[in-house]
């Protein structure tokens, strides 16, 4: 028996049924015995939940699989600088610890909170900078990539910005931005980085720091970091 002029070609992909348009086959034959094809985006393919049917096309399905990716701001591995370089030696090579004389790295209240927190004490705006950050194979640098840090202030005292410098690789030039100003509240800033400023991987990897505005009284709290980036479409 013959499926009426159903699909050429079937494939699973994340639980779907995907298929092209096309020739007849047996209802018994394997999707292991249909023959290859390459996909276009005018393609259809179905779904089944609980018996009721939905038709997509593989354009949709693209779009779908893209998405975002995550790039990693590990708060851990900031490092002090001094003098525009990593602090020396004497001072851990500007590792950051919880009894540090500058900016610490803590508990937020030992055994009972555990999340924690980068903070910057009252007038200090020493500069922090993380460790390279690749970018992945799958980053569309079509598009802008996004930074997201949370952060507060100890108190209402100080409204400062994070001045947040980004370079792209080696020899680039400066194409960060500054944060909205913080406040005693605890929220998400995001500073974008421009697409026309990334210059892609594999050669190209995100250099990262971080430059507190005056605070005279507060201390600015830096609690998470990451990046966000459009994922490149599946060809």
């Amino acid at each position: 028996m013959k499926m009426k002029s159903f699909f050429k070609v079937a494939i699973l992909l994340a639980g779907y049924a995907i298929a092209m348009s096309g020739q007849s086959f047996a209802a018994d034959t394997k999707l292991s015995a249909l023959p290859s094809a390459t996909l276009t985006d005018g393609d259809e393919g179905y779904t089944n939940d609980g018996g009721t049917s939905s038709k997509f096309t593989m354009a949709e399905l693209r779009t779908l699989i893209a998405g975002k990716g995550i790039l990693t701001l590990d708060i851990m591995s900031l490092r002090i600088i001094a003098a525009n370089d990593i602090d020396v030696d004497a001072n851990n090579g500007g590792i950051l610890t919880s009894d540090g004389g500058s900016v610490t790295l803590s508990r937020v209240n030992g055994a009972t909170d555990k999340a924690l927190i980068v903070s910057w004490p009252s007038s200090n705006v020493t500069e922090l900078q993380f460790p390279p950050i690749p970018m992945p194979p799958d980053l569309d640098d079509t598009a802008d990539v996004t930074l997201h840090f949370i952060f507060d202030m100890s108190s209402t005292n100080d409204v400062p910005t994070i001045d947040v410098q980004v370079f792209d690789g080696v020899g680039d030039t400066e194409m960060g931005s500054a944060t909205a100003a913080l406040s005693d509240t605890t929220a998400e800033l995001i500073v974008t980085i421009a697409n026309a400023d990334i210059g892609g991987g594999p050669l190209g990897y995100f250099n990262v720091s971080l430059i507190p505005g005056a605070h005279g009284s507060d201390i600015v709290r830096l609690r998470a970091a990451w990046g966000e980036y459009t994922k490149k479409e599946a060809s």
